[in-house]
């Protein structure tokens, strides 16, 4: 993927009971961030090994030269709130994209009819660097017709790492 700006979206937000809107600005601006989007809270492959292994690795890829890990889904933040809390996660940072706006301006907006889900996000991840991203991996196969059987190779923390280190000069050791 070539150079391109993050989308600005607003992301509405339920923070200790209040509703909060935060935006990309507020996440991306000025910073170096990791984030991974997946296709729902609480579905098999993202609360068995993606979004855990998201949160295992956190400080590794802090250490690898990233200010924050976030994780989008398409689901609304009562949802990933939720989903947070029966996960036990304490450090990657959730954002609802319950609309979906921030996912289809990002081109991974697919369909999961075949599962009764709607839209959801295709699995992907990239590094962002002041709002632009730096890095980019998806996972093969994006359709829309459920032709997959939910691919988790590209978009793992692990390729994250081997990205950052092998780019992160300020990195000290």
């Amino acid at each position: 993927m070539e150079t391109q700006e993050i989308p600005g979206v607003t992301f509405k937000c339920r923070v200790d009971g209040d509703w909060q809107d935060v935006t990309t600005e507020d996440l991306f601006a000025g910073k170096r961030v990791g984030i991974f989007s997946l296709p729902g809270a609480f579905t098999p492959t993202c609360s068995s090994t993606h979004l855990p292994g998201y949160e295992a690795h956190y400080e590794e890829l802090k250490e690898a030269g990233l200010d924050e890990i976030y994780c989008v889904s398409v689901n609304d933040s009562f949802v990933m709130n939720a989903w947070a809390l029966h996960m036990k996660i304490k450090n990657v940072k959730m954002i609802p994209d319950g609309s979906g706006n921030f996912t289809r301006f990002m081109g991974m907006l697919i369909g999961k009819n075949h599962l009764g889900f709607g839209n959801r996000s295709w699995r992907y991840m990239c590094v962002i660097k002041d709002n632009t991203i730096e890095r980019w991996w998806q996972e093969p196969g994006i359709n829309n017709e459920g032709i997959d059987d939910d691919p988790y190779l590209e978009s793992t923390p692990e390729k994250m790492i081997e990205y950052l280190e092998r780019t992160y000069v300020g990195r000290q050791g």
